[in-house]
């Protein structure tokens, strides 16, 4: 309530605003007034944005979770997991997607939420999965009604784009991107039909979807593409009063930012690489991505809770903004850099900063002795 209380006070700002200008001010301290007003109003909106989820002594109204269920992707490990659990104790019925739902994750969750959670095999992936646990969903709603999707599930291949075949591009477009889409064409109808007024669907993005990080264009591209159907869906659904949220973390510590998983796939997609460009980058190249690809996952931060927090506001509260970015206050600093500051430039410190570990290619020459 506070939040919206807000947007209507810069609404009633800017109109004052606008009529006074024109009123009794000069052309150019129209313009000047208008600016400040401008940015006053769009800092507002801003910090609002950045406080209102934070301060737990601003009252929030909340979903009530009964008889309501969530369906969640990914429940295997890490975000997901911990979601299913935090929503189940919240009073959701957790309906959790598991690539194994024999695993030790699966069977973590039916032990500590016995009750309020259902573990169904969900390869996002397969058409036949999904369709089977759509079937599985209606059966186990018993008068509940399906308030949420959230899709989770996703992958990351960590290579340069001339290393390796498509299937950096094809497997992450398949998980990150498909399997989104496909979960999210075979749930929407049951919210709809379900009987619950409004709902959500609650897409993991990537802040790599809005700048793309090299060595990880593969990724970022799945992930920009979550992002825009994210958006376009919003729209979509808005004539059903169903609301689409991104939650789009920096880097975790989970195991998709694993060293050893990432190096097993830069092993591979190089092995596959044609010779002609392992001998224009050169072992030493190759040597020097993978330290500086280290250096990028061990600056992942440890605290998952943070991006689970973010993930129950969007499910649990009635009002909810269109994007969370989920990082900390350095990485705020960064992205802000990255958001302003002149692409040709951006550039320019990538490509130096890359180079510092990687050194410069090969280009067919022997590399050096060690």
């Amino acid at each position: 309530m506070i939040k919206t209380i807000g947007y209507y006070l810069a609404l009633v700002l800017a109109i004052f605003s606008v009529l006074f200008l024109f009123t009794w001010l000069t052309v150019y301290e129209s313009v000047t007034w208008l600016l400040l007003i401008t940015t006053l109003v769009y800092l507002s909106i801003n910090i609002g944005n950045l406080i209102w989820p934070e301060v737990q002594v601003i009252p929030k109204e909340m979903i009530d979770a009964k008889n309501k269920a969530v369906l969640i992707t990914g429940c295997d490990t890490g975000f997901g997991n911990k979601l299913a659990q935090r929503l189940a104790h919240y009073g959701f019925y957790v309906f959790a997607g598991c690539l194994e739902p024999e695993g030790s994750g699966a069977n973590q969750l039916r032990k500590n939420c016995r009750n309020n959670v259902k573990v169904l095999k969900l390869d996002v992936t397969s058409d036949e999965d999904v369709k089977s646990a759509i079937k599985i969903v209606e059966d186990g709603l018993k008068g509940r009604s399906l308030w949420a999707i959230v899709n989770n599930a996703g992958i990351l291949i960590s290579t340069e784009i001339e290393m390796g075949d498509m299937t950096s591009f094809t497997k992450q477009m398949e998980v990150n991107c498909l399997g989104t889409i496909r979960v999210t064409k075979g749930f929407v109808p049951l919210i709809r039909s379900s009987g619950s007024i409004g709902g959500r669907v609650i897409n993991v993005g990537s802040i790599a979807g809005r700048h793309c990080i090299p060595g990880m264009v593969a990724y970022s591209v799945s992930k920009a593409a979550v992002i825009s159907f994210s958006e376009g869906l919003r729209r979509e659904l808005k004539k059903w009063s169903i609301d689409v949220i991104t939650i789009e973390p920096h880097l975790f510590k989970t195991n998709l930012t694993n060293d050893q998983v990432q190096k097993k796939w830069l092993d591979e997609a190089w092995k596959v690489t044609p010779d002609s460009v392992k001998l224009d980058y050169g072992q030493d190249y190759l040597e020097g991505y993978q330290k500086f690809l280290n250096i990028i996952l061990d600056s992942a931060r440890p605290q998952v809770e943070a991006v689970v927090d973010t993930m129950v506001i969007a499910v649990t509260h009635s009002f909810v903004s269109p994007a969370y970015r989920v990082m900390g206050h350095l990485e705020r600093i960064r992205v802000a850099l990255y958001d302003y500051l002149p692409v040709r430039l951006l550039d320019l410190i990538s490509h130096h900063l890359a180079t510092i570990y990687t050194g410069k290619p090969a280009l067919g020459k022997p590399d050096k002795q060690k």
